[in-house]
C-alpha cells in the first residue's frame, strides 16, 4: 500500500515538473497541400507521385498494385509496409514520409529482394501535365508545346530540380545523400499523356537485390499580391430587379444572380483572391462591364495599384452572353511608370467562359461554383503573364456589344499560375473490383418479373379518342369514367423507320416494359424523298413504314403522338424568299415572319394528316391512336428568333415597324429587353392562333393540340392557355458541347438532382396550367451521369404527386441500327441500356399504375397579361417551384374564370411567401423545403433531403429508397449498409400491399457504363471516348428489409428477367433480410424477384 502510494506521489510529481517545464516547440506535419494515400503514393495538385519499377519485360508496378500492405497515414507522417512483385519475385518495400520542417518533407523507399531480378528501371516518378519548362541544377529544360522525343533529359546526377505545380506552387526536390539520379520522359504519345519526373533508386536497374530512394521535397508558395477592388467595383452580387439598368451582376434578376457567393477568400492553388462585402462598400462587391448594346458607358474600368515588382494578373472572374469559343470577350491593360502600356486578350473558351454551368479552358479552371435557383454556376481563375514586372495600373475592357465580363477577385504574383481544378489524368471504365461485365440481350421473358404487359389495355383507340376532362386529366371520349396515365419512350430519326418484322418485335418489347405510348419524333427530314427538290414531297416506303409503325403499336394498345415540324431542312424547291442558306433549319425563326414558310408548313401538315393509312383504313387526321399533335417543337421566338444573321435583319425590321405603329420607343432588338419580347410575344401568339384553326378546323384533325414545348418562362402560361394540353421538356445534366454542337467532347455537371431538390421534374411544376392535361414528352437524367439512378424514383413519384398525365423518356433509338443490334450503352437512348428500363418499371409503378397518390390541393402562380411591364418574363421562382415538392402548382393567367376547384389562386407576392398560405401544415412543410432543404410532400408520400442527397417513396404498392450510402427507412422498406450511391425499389406485382404481397420485384440500381468510356480527368464532367460493349455495371451491396408477417424466397435475375439462382435470407422478428450485391452472380444482377 506504501509502496503503491509512493509511485503515484512520484507519478504527480513528473507531471507537474513537466507542467512547469517551458513549451516545446510544436513537431511538423506533413503539408496540407499534398493529399498522402495510403499506399504510399502522393498528389499535389494534378501532379501524382508514386514509386514506379519495370520488369526485363517493360512490365510495370506501382504503389496501389503492392500485396499484403500494412498502412499508417498522419499528420505525423506515412509509413507503408508491403510486397511489390516484379516477375513473380516479391520484394520487402518500406516507404516513410516524414515532415521535417515547414511545408518540406522527407521521403524514404527501399526494397530488398530475396533474390536477384532483373530490373529495366526502377524510380520515384512524378507525372503532371506539361508545363513550360522544369529547372535542373539551376538550368531551365523547356518543355515543347507537342512532343518531340519521349527523353527530354537524359539522367543525370543532380542536387536540385524545381518543377513548376499547378496553382501557383513550385515543388523543390533535393536529397540528403547529395546528388541523385533524374531524368524527364514526354508520354504525350500515349492518350492522356503526361511529363515524368523520375527520380531513380540507387541502383535503379540492372539485376537487383535492394534498391534506395532518399529525397528531401520542399512546397514553395508564389508570392501574390491581393489586390484591393473596393473603390473600382460597379455592382452588387444580387440583383431584385431584372433589366431596370441599376441591378447587380448580370441584370437578370433575382433568380440568375450570384447573391450565393460570400465575403472573404476563394482559393486556387496558392493564389487566394478578395471577395468584397458589399455590404460594407456601399452595395457594391464586383466589377460588372456590360457591352455597348447592353448598358452603354460600362464596358471599361480602371484599378490603380500599390507599387509592386509582380509578374503576371490573376483574376478569378466569368462571363454571360459570352461569344464563341476563340473570340476575344475582353482586353486586360496594364500599363507602367514609364508611359508604356500592354493590352493582353481575353478569350473566350480559352480564358474566360459562361458562368451557367461552367466548363474549363486551357487558361480557365473552375475556382468557385454553386447553384443558383435556375443552374449551377461558377466563376474561373486565370492567370495573364505581363511582358514586364511591375505595373501601376489595370483596365479591364468588354470587347463586343453583346458581352457580360464580369470580374470578382485580382490577385498579382511573381510569375504566371497553372491553376488545375482536379488531376487532369484520364479515366477509363474497364473491368476492375469496381466494375464487373453484365449481360444484358434485351429479350422477353414472358411472365417473368420484369413483365410489365399486365398493365396493357389493347387495341389503343378502344374507348375512341383519348380527350381531356374539366379537371384536367385525361380520360375517354366513350368512357368517360375511365382515367389514363401514360408512359413510354421517343422514337428518333430512323428508329421510326423500320422492318416490319422488327416493329412487331418492337412493339411487343415496348408491352413487356409496361409502355402504353410512344413519341414519334425527328422523322419529318425521314419521311420525305430525299431526291426531290423541295421538303413536301414524301417518300412512299418510308411513308408505308411510318403506316405500320402506327398500326402495329395501334394494336398493341400503345397511343402515338407526333410533331408536324422537327428538323426539316428547307431546299430551294419550296421557294421560301426569306430562306438564303440551305444547310441549316430555319422553320422555327423564319414562320413567323415568311408567309411562304407558313404555308410550306401547312402543306406538310396537310399532305400527311390527310394521307389514309392502308394498314388500319383511317387517315392521320380520324386516328384515334393518334392522341396529341405537337404543331413544332421547341420553338418558343425567344430562343430561334436571332439563330441566323439574316434572321435578325428580319427580326429587328419587324419590331421597327411594331415600334412605329404602336407609337413605343423600342429600343434594341435583344431579349433583356421588355418591349422586344413583348413584340416576340404577340407575334408567336398570332401564329400559334393561325396555326391551330388550320389543324383543326381545315385539317380536321381529331387529336389534342399542343406546343411550346420547352422552356419555362412565366409568360409562356398566357400563350400555352391556347392548348388542349401542356407539353414541356426537361434534363437533368445534358451534354454540352465544348468544342463542336454534338460532336466528342461531351461535357457534363456530375451533379445529382436530389442534392439541387429534384430540379428535374421540378422545374417544369409550374408550368402545368390548372385544367388542362400535362404531358412530358422529353425528360431524361442523361448517362453518363454518375447519379442517374436517381432518375425513376424522381420523375415517377413527383409526376403522378402533381397529377400530370404522361411522360416519354427521350429517347428510345436515334437509330434503326440501334434497334436491329444489341450495343453498346451512352447517352440518351435506352434501347440498350438496361439501367435505364429497370428505372422505367419504378416510374411506371409509381406514375401511370397510379401507386403514388396526387396532391389534393393545387396553388396557381397568377400570370399578369402585363407581366413584360413588370419585369416578370424569367422562370418561376424557385422558391414557388419548391412548394411543387410539398404539393401541386401550377400557372394561370390572370383573371382565367376556368380554374378546376381544388385551385388556389395566388398572386407573384405570395408564390414566395409561405406566410400566405391559409394551410398551416402546407405552409410548414413549404417553408422547411425552402429553408433546410427538407421537402416532404403534403401527402405523406414522398421525402426529399437536399442536404444528405436522400429520396424515399413510400406508398401500399411501391417504395423506393435512394441514398448516397449507409442506411435508410421508407415505411415496410428499408436500406442498411449501402456502400455506394444507389436506389433499391420494391414493388407489389400481385396489387396486393408490400408487406402482403406473394410477388415483389425488387430492383437495386447503382451505375451502367460503356467498358472504354473515357473521362478527360477525375472529375468525370467530360467523355472523350464513349466506349464499346461489354456494358458494366457498377459493384455496390445493400441489405434489403421487408417487414412482412412471413419470409420470402428470393431469386436473383438478369436484366432480361431469366432467374440466376437463389439469394440466402434471414426471417427474423417479422422482418425478412437479404443481401442485394449487383456483382454476386457473373453477368450482373439488377432485380430480384421475392416470392411465397
Amino acid at each position: 500500500m506504501i509502496r503503491g502510494c509512493c509511485r503515484r506521489l512520484a507519478a504527480v510529481a513528473a507531471v507537474l515538473s513537466v507542467l512547469s517545464l517551458p513549451a516545446a516547440a510544436e513537431a511538423p506535419v506533413l503539408p496540407g497541400a499534398v493529399h498522402f494515400s495510403d499506399d504510399g503514393s502522393f498528389r499535389i495538385g494534378d501532379a501524382v507521385f508514386m514509386i514506379r519499377g519495370y520488369s526485363r519485360t517493360w512490365a510495370p508496378v506501382q504503389n496501389s498494385w503492392w500485396g499484403g500492405r500494412e498502412s499508417e497515414v498522419s499528420p505525423g507522417g506515412v509509413t507503408v509496409r508491403a510486397k511489390m512483385t516484379i516477375d513473380k519475385v516479391a520484394a520487402a518495400v518500406t516507404e516513410t514520409i516524414r515532415p521535417v520542417g515547414e511545408n518540406r518533407f522527407q521521403l524514404e523507399f527501399r526494397a530488398a529482394f530475396p533474390v536477384p531480378v532483373e530490373v529495366k528501371s526502377l524510380h520515384g516518378s512524378l507525372s503532371l501535365p506539361p508545363g513550360k519548362s522544369v529547372t535542373v541544377g539551376g538550368k531551365s529544360i523547356a518543355i515543347p508545346e507537342r512532343r518531340v522525343r519521349q527523353i527530354l533529359l537524359s539522367t543525370q546526377e543532380v542536387r536540385e530540380v524545381r518543377i513548376p505545380l499547378a496553382g501557383g506552387r513550385e515543388l523543390k526536390v533535393t536529397s540528403p545523400d547529395g546528388a541523385f539520379g533524374f531524368l524527364i520522359q514526354d508520354n504525350r504519345k500515349e492518350e492522356g499523356g503526361e511529363i515524368d519526373c523520375r527520380f531513380l533508386t540507387v541502383p535503379s536497374k540492372g539485376k537487383l537485390e535492394s534498391a534506395v530512394l532518399r529525397l528531401e521535397l520542399e512546397l514553395l508558395e508564389a508570392q501574390t499580391l491581393p489586390v484591393d477592388l473596393g473603390r473600382s467595383v460597379n455592382a452588387g452580387f444580387a440583383d431584385e430587379v431584372a433589366g431596370d439598368g441599376k441591378g447587380g451582376w448580370t441584370d437578370q434578376g433575382p433568380q440568375q444572380d450570384l447573391r450565393m457567393i460570400r465575403p472573404g477568400r476563394i482559393r486556387s492553388g496558392a493564389v487566394a483572391f478578395e471577395i468584397i462585402d458589399p455590404v460594407e462598400n456601399g452595395g457594391n462587391g464586383t466589377i460588372v462591364l456590360f457591352g455597348s448594346a447592353r448598358h452603354p458607358g460600362r464596358d471599361s474600368v480602371e484599378i490603380p495599384l500599390p507599387e509592386n515588382r509582380m509578374g503576371a494578373v490573376n483574376l478569378l472572374h466569368a462571363s454571360a452572353w459570352t461569344p464563341a469559343n476563340g473570340k476575344m470577350l475582353g482586353t486586360l491593360v496594364a500599363q507602367y511608370a514609364d508611359g508604356s502600356s500592354v493590352r493582353i486578350p481575353v478569350v473566350a473558351g480559352r480564358d474566360c467562359g459562361n458562368w451557367w454551368n461552367p466548363f474549363r479552358g486551357k487558361n480557365a479552371v473552375i475556382a468557385w461554383s454553386a447553384e443558383n435557383p435556375e443552374s449551377l454556376v461558377g466563376l474561373y481563375a486565370s492567370s495573364f503573364a505581363l511582358p514586364k514586372p511591375g505595373p501601376k495600373l489595370l483596365r479591364f475592357e468588354a470587347a463586343t456589344p453583346e458581352t457580360v465580363w464580369m470580374i470578382a477577385g485580382v490577385t498579382l504574383s511573381d510569375r504566371q499560375t497553372r491553376f488545375a481544378a482536379v488531376s487532369d489524368k484520364p479515366v477509363v471504365l474497364k473491368e476492375n473490383y469496381e466494375w464487373k461485365p453484365l449481360a444484358f440481350q434485351r429479350k422477353i421473358n414472358r411472365g417473368s418479373a420484369l413483365d410489365f404487359s399486365f398493365l396493357a389495355d389493347a387495341p389503343a383507340g378502344k374507348y375512341g379518342f383519348i380527350r381531356p376532362t374539366p379537371q384536367g386529366t385525361l380520360t375517354f371520349e366513350k368512357a368517360p369514367q375511365k382515367r389514363i396515365r401514360l408512359y413510354g419512350p421517343n422514337l428518333c430519326f430512323s428508329a421510326g423507320f423500320l422492318t416490319k418484322e422488327a416493329v412487331d418485335q418492337l412493339a411487343d418489347y415496348f408491352v413487356y416494359c409496361g409502355y402504353n405510348t410512344v413519341r414519334i419524333h425527328h422523322h419529318d427530314t425521314e419521311l420525305l424523298d430525299r431526291k426531290a427538290k423541295d421538303t413536301l414531297t414524301f417518300s412512299a416506303g418510308k411513308l408505308d413504314q411510318l403506316d405500320y409503325l402506327v398500326f402495329r403499336m395501334k394494336e398493341k394498345g400503345i397511343y402515338v403522338t407526333t410533331d408536324l415540324y422537327t428538323n426539316r431542312v428547307f431546299k430551294p424547291g419550296d421557294n421560301i424568299p426569306e430562306c438564303d442558306f440551305y444547310d441549316q433549319r430555319q422553320m422555327k425563326m423564319l414562320l413567323p415572319v415568311s408567309r411562304a414558310a407558313m404555308e410550306n408548313w401547312k402543306e406538310f401538315a396537310r399532305r400527311w394528316m390527310a394521307h389514309r393509312n392502308p394498314y388500319t383504313g383511317l387517315t392521320w387526321a380520324e386516328e384515334p391512336a393518334l392522341y396529341c399533335i405537337n404543331l413544332v417543337n421547341e420553338e418558343a421566338l425567344a430562343s430561334n428568333w436571332n439563330r441566323s444573321s439574316s434572321s435578325v435583319k428580319l427580326y429587328e425590321t419587324a419590331f421597327a415597324d411594331y415600334c412605329t405603329k404602336k407609337r413605343l420607343k423600342g429600343g434594341t432588338a435583344s431579349n433583356s429587353n421588355p418591349v422586344f419580347l413583348r413584340f416576340l410575344h404577340e407575334l408567336q401568339d398570332r401564329v400559334l392562333a393561325e396555326q391551330i384553326h388550320f389543324v383543326k378546323e381545315t385539317l380536321g384533325v381529331r387529336a389534342m393540340v399542343t406546343s411550346l414545348n420547352y422552356q419555362n418562362q412565366i409568360p409562356l402560361t398566357l400563350l400555352r392557355r391556347r392548348f388542349d394540353l401542356v407539353d414541356n421538356h426537361a434534363y437533368f445534366d445534358h451534354p454540352g458541347f465544348p468544342e463542336k454542337q454534338w460532336s466528342r467532347p461531351f461535357s457534363y455537371r456530375q451533379a445529382s438532382a436530389l442534392r439541387r431538390m429534384a430540379v428535374v421534374p421540378r422545374n417544369m411544376m409550374a408550368t402545368r396550367l390548372p385544367g388542362k392535361p400535362f404531358i412530358v414528352t422529353e425528360f431524361n437524367y442523361c448517362n453518363p451521369n454518375i447519379f442517374r439512378a436517381e432518375g425513376g424514383p424522381l420523375i415517377g413519384g413527383y409526376a403522378a404527386l402533381q397529377n400530370w398525365d404522361a411522360l416519354y423518356r427521350f429517347a428510345w433509338s436515334h437509330s434503326a441500327s440501334g434497334i436491329y443490334k444489341v450495343g453498346s450503352a451512352y447517352g440518351f437512348d435506352a434501347v440498350n441500356d438496361p439501367m435505364a428500363q429497370l428505372s422505367d418499371r419504378i416510374a411506371i409503378a409509381m406514375f401511370r399504375r397510379g401507386d403514388v397518390a396526387p396532391a389534393k390541393v393545387t396553388y396557381a402562380y397568377t400570370v399578369s397579361p402585363e407581366c413584360f411591364e413588370r419585369n416578370e418574363f424569367d422562370a418561376f421562382p424557385a422558391v414557388f417551384q419548391n412548394l411543387g415538392l410539398v404539393t401541386g402548382i401550377g400557372s394561370i393567367p390572370e383573371g382565367d374564370r376556368s380554374v378546376p376547384k381544388g385551385t388556389v389562386e395566388l398572386t407573384s407576392a405570395q408564390a414566395k411567401n409561405p406566410a400566405s398560405l391559409k394551410d398551416a401544415r402546407i405552409a410548414k412543410l413549404w417553408r422547411e423545403a425552402n429553408d433546410k432543404r427538407l421537402a416532404v410532400s403534403a401527402t405523406g408520400q414522398l421525402r426529399l433531403d437536399g442536404n444528405a442527397g436522400s429520396f424515399t417513396v413510400t406508398t401500399p404498392r411501391t417504395e423506393s429508397i435512394t441514398l448516397p450510402a449507409g442506411s435508410l427507412a421508407a415505411g415496410t422498406l428499408r436500406v442498411r449498409d449501402a456502400s455506394c450511391f444507389q436506389t433499391v425499389a420494391a414493388i407489389s406485382l400481385d396489387d396486393k400491399p408490400l408487406a402482403e404481397s406473394s410477388s415483389v420485384l425488387v430492383i437495386q440500381l447503382t451505375n451502367v457504363a460503356n467498358t472504354g468510356l473515357l473521362f478527360s480527368n477525375e472529375s468525370r464532367k467530360v467523355v472523350t471516348k464513349t466506349g464499346r460493349l461489354p456494358l458494366l455495371i457498377k459493384k455496390g451491396r445493400a441489405t434489403v428489409e421487408l417487414a412482412s408477417a412471413r419470409p420470402y424466397r428470393v431469386t436473383a435475375l438478369n436484366c432480361d428477367g431469366v432467374p440466376y439462382g437463389e439469394v440466402k435470407s434471414v426471417y427474423q422478428n417479422g422482418l425478412f433480410r437479404f443481401t442485394a450485391d449487383t456483382t454476386q452472380f457473373p453477368g450482373g444482377v439488377m432485380a430480384y424477384h421475392l416470392t411465397r
